[in-house]
């Protein structure tokens, strides 16, 4: 279970997107901050909707350290209306996707991010994860998620293997699965997004004796530096950014996710190619000649 406050709200503020598009990514959010803890895991989870409708992308990334931040990409120049819903929204014509990515903390070189993708199904993104863990993972889940401007929650359930008739020392119940979908199913938005994670799971499950584990707490965590922007700057090329510093005195690289501003000249621009040539130089030195 996960109930977000502070860490939402500081998304929230980072931006002004129509209320049907906040919800939506608060929803992603919650789902992403309980995914990333389920995990054993030393790294970022990423969950990315590439949309076909007026959110062209969704993107809401949480670490193991369940630092959290998100952001959404709009087609320019669409009045959302306040009733759409995320169809509407994102699988218009039945294109969008759902890509989940787990980007280790300390990747080894050559490694790279695993990375799994599916077509966007039903009609929430609680529906899409669903089809995705049950395709990609073959794990059954069932997700709960719901989301205001102050607020993101979730409960998700997961159904896990049984070994040889007993599961976590307990007999394994049968039934069990289907009863706890159909308790999780009376849960109603209000109560979900004003009740804290403690006292519903004891509203939920007080038959179930459920075991509790330690509560963590999730917040706001942008992984932006003037480093990471300098080497994407890089890779434009420095005819590009040529091109950019003849119009204007600085290039200007704003955050998605935090609105952090970045500022480079036209001589912090060459320095970072003059860098990047020492760097390359000490890494791959040139032979010794022989004479």
């Amino acid at each position: 279970m996960v109930h977000l406050s502070k860490a939402w709200q500081q998304v929230v503020n980072n931006n002004d997107y129509p209320k049907p598009v906040q919800r939506v990514l608060g929803e992603l959010v919650a789902a992403s901050a309980m995914l990333s803890a389920s995990l054993k895991f030393e790294g970022s989870l990423i969950i990315q909707i590439q949309g076909d409708g007026p959110i062209r992308l969704l993107v809401a990334e949480c670490n193991s350290r369940l630092g959290l931040r998100a952001t959404v990409k709009l087609l320019e120049g669409t009045d959302i209306p306040e009733d759409a819903c995320f169809k509407d929204l994102v699988n218009a014509t039945g294109k969008g996707i759902c890509a989940i990515i787990l980007d280790p903390r300390n990747r080894l070189p050559g490694q790279a991010p695993y990375q799994g993708i599916v077509p966007l199904s039903g009609t929430s993104v609680a529906d899409s994860l669903e089809a995705y863990m049950h395709s990609s993972e073959q794990l059954e889940t069932r997700l709960i998620l719901n989301s205001n401007s102050t607020t993101a929650a979730g409960v998700m359930l997961q159904q896990m293997p049984q070994h040889g008739g007993v599961v976590s020392n307990k007999e394994f119940d049968a039934d069990g699965w289907d009863r706890l979908k159909a308790l999780i199913n009376t849960l109603q938005a209000e109560e979900h997004l004003t009740t804290d994670t403690d006292e519903l799971a004891k509203r939920l499950f007080w038959e179930e004796d459920p075991d509790g584990l330690a509560e963590r707490q999730a917040h706001f965590e942008c992984s932006c530096s003037r480093e990471k922007v300098g080497r994407m700057l890089v890779t434009l090329g420095q005819a590009e950014l040529n091109e950019a510093l003849s119009e204007n005195p600085t290039v200007e690289i704003q955050c998605d996710f935090c609105n952090a501003n970045y500022s480079f000249t036209r001589a912090d621009c060459e320095a970072l190619f003059t860098e990047t040539s020492h760097e390359d130089a000490s890494q791959n030195p040139q032979p010794p000649t022989l004479h």
